[in-house]
């Protein structure tokens, strides 16, 4: 199994875990799912010029990410300070985003399998 953390550049490197809190954080963001769901039609469409986040909304969208994740490890930030803590490179942006896509769709598995209830066993 791969885990998946961020070097914030106040030297703390941070794992990128999603639970219940996290999602709710998130939700908090104003324009994330936005954001989201253009990243995912860029990926399928595989026409990167066309549908690609422009700079500003992957800073934004990492900037979200960490936020969330930070508030959802009990650790007071505003969003500005996220903004300041997430790493300047556009290929750690990248994998931000990609860790944390990883981690929501295992999140999204284990919650279908605890809602998904086993049949009655026959007597």
């Amino acid at each position: 199994m791969k885990e998946h953390f961020i070097d914030l550049t106040d030297g703390t490197r941070l794992e990128i875990k999603v639970n219940f809190g996290t999602l709710y954080f998130l939700q908090k963001c104003k324009g994330f799912y936005r954001i989201s769901k253009k990243a995912e039609k860029a990926e399928k469409t595989r026409d990167k010029a066309k549908a690609a986040l422009t700079e500003r909304e992957g800073f934004d969208a990492a900037a979200d990410i960490i936020y969330a994740i930070l508030r959802s490890n009990g650790r007071a930030v505003t969003w500005e300070e996220a903004m300041c803590l997430m790493p300047p490179d556009p290929s750690g942006l990248e994998e931000v985003l990609k860790g944390f896509q990883a981690e929501v769709e295992k999140y999204h598995k284990k919650k279908a399998a605890k809602t998904s209830a086993m049949p009655k066993q026959l007597r």
